[in-house]
């Protein structure tokens, strides 16, 4: 590790708030996190599960870009290490990424969402972690100095499935530049 994340929560009794490197911060439990995932697939027919996404591709991004800025963290894999190990401080669970220029991959040996779900309702047929892929997305923009909303994430194997671990594949959406930071 070549970097380590700089991490300060705190609370404000007062608004009674909890801050992450002066960022507003939930960690729902398990049983929330899976139950607002099920609303998502629920309401698919108004687009559930890519407003959970994008919810979490916005606010990922908005953090993670900050923190770059604010730490001087301009090494892509710098970036990269700071991005798998805010993933972990923030609950979330244990993600790799690799990049490479058209996009990358990701990893996720433990998945508070996944093992949540399955802890919960047991084994699904199809992913549903929809905010993992969200924070997936937003890291690949953040590294990459790109815009937010120039990748998309596609699960290939999931916790949630039954598979060891959950797998990602990383691609730059049609129609957004190539160039590469």
């Amino acid at each position: 590790m070549a970097v380590e994340c700089k991490f300060e929560q705190r609370f404000d009794p007062q608004k009674c708030l909890q801050y992450v490197n002066n960022e507003t911060s939930v960690l729902h439990c398990h049983h929330y996190a899976t139950l607002y995932t099920k609303l998502a697939i629920d309401s698919k027919y108004m687009g559930g599960p890519r407003l959970l996404f994008e919810s979490m591709e916005e606010a990922a991004y908005l953090s993670l870009s900050k923190y770059f800025i604010v730490e001087k963290v301009d090494a892509i894999d710098d970036r990269r290490e700071i991005a798998e190990q805010y993933f972990g401080l923030t609950g979330l669970g244990k993600l790799s990424l690799k990049l490479s220029n058209e996009g990358g991959s990701a990893t996720m040996k433990h998945s508070h969402v996944d093992e949540g779900w399955v802890s919960k309702w047991k084994k699904e047929t199809f992913p549903v972690n929809f905010i993992g892929q969200g924070y997936i997305a937003a890291a690949f923009s953040a590294i990459n100095d790109r815009s937010i909303g120039t990748y998309q994430v596609r699960e290939t194997r999931s916790i949630v499935r039954g598979d060891r671990v959950s797998e990602f594949e990383v691609t730059i959406k049609l129609g957004v530049d190539c160039g590469y930071r």
